[in-house]
């Protein structure tokens, strides 16, 4: 007997999104899946990348397969763009087409434990001086508005914004990006965004600002930075999986339809 399969939708309640949703329900019940809030196989999410990140932050430590459906702009998480779900459930229910997307995971001072799924922000109101170690040799000296650092789905977002590479889908790294840094006589920073390699681990420490500092992950800020503070950023996979095509000319052709064609 073959197993039957639960899921749930989650949704931005957008027009088109609530239309897609009662599209899949549809096709779902017909093929007689079963929908369950609390306990399910799949979780289908129907919006937008902001959308997305917003439902994930309940699943980072949940082995559920995830299936976003683009109703937005971007949808660089999206596998289905919009009402074109043909071959939907043969899609999802084969192994091959979901992956595990990569997280960073934040530590302070060994006692809290973030995750992020695109970028943590570590902002001054004014300016901040701090120490950034990597794979503990120290870096910089960093003096500066704050710095950020990003895995590969999130490059396309704020670190874009600041200057910082886009990383492709099939190159395992995560990215370290400087946020209108200060130089001038006294003091230098490198200015440019740093690629490291998936098993690196980012430290910063020795925090000084006269305005306050805050740790801001996936655009939520989570917590003020103080002095004595101690963070630690590494990359790992998720328990997750997401459904998600990461061949180079589909996300070429997201690049092209987000930043150039609009």
């Amino acid at each position: 007997m073959s197993k039957q399969h639960s899921y749930w939708i989650e949704t931005n309640h957008h027009d088109l999104s609530n239309s897609v949703s009662n599209q899949i329900k549809k096709l779902l019940t017909k093929s007689k899946w079963v929908a369950n809030k609390t306990n399910h196989d799949y979780l289908i999410i129907i919006g937008g990348d902001g959308t997305y990140v917003r439902f994930l932050r309940k699943y980072y430590e949940k082995r559920t397969k995830i299936v976003c459906i683009n109703t937005g702009t971007v949808g660089f998480y999206s596998k289905f763009i919009g009402k074109n779900i043909k071959s939907f459930i043969p899609t999802i229910t084969d192994d091959n087409n979901f992956t595990h997307p990569q997280l960073l995971e934040i530590n302070i001072n060994d006692k809290f434990i973030f995750n992020a799924m695109n970028e943590v922000v570590i902002q001054s109101l004014n300016t901040v001086k701090m120490d950034v170690f990597i794979n503990g040799s120290l870096y910089e000296n960093y003096m500066g508005s704050g710095v950020l650092v990003t895995t590969r789905t999130g490059s396309t977002g704020q670190a874009k914004s600041n200057g910082g590479a886009i990383i492709f889908p099939n190159v395992d790294a995560f990215e370290f990006v400087e946020l209108s840094p200060t130089n001038h006589t006294k003091h230098h920073s490198f200015n440019a965004p740093a690629i490291l390699c998936s098993s690196a681990k980012i430290e910063l420490n020795n925090f000084k600002s006269s305005q306050r500092c805050d740790l801001i992950i996936d655009g939520m800020r989570v917590r003020h930075i103080n002095s004595e503070d101690k963070i630690t950023i590494t990359k790992q996979d998720a328990p997750f999986s997401l459904c998600f095509s990461g061949e180079v000319k589909s996300y070429i052709s997201k690049l092209q339809q987000t930043f150039i064609k609009g």
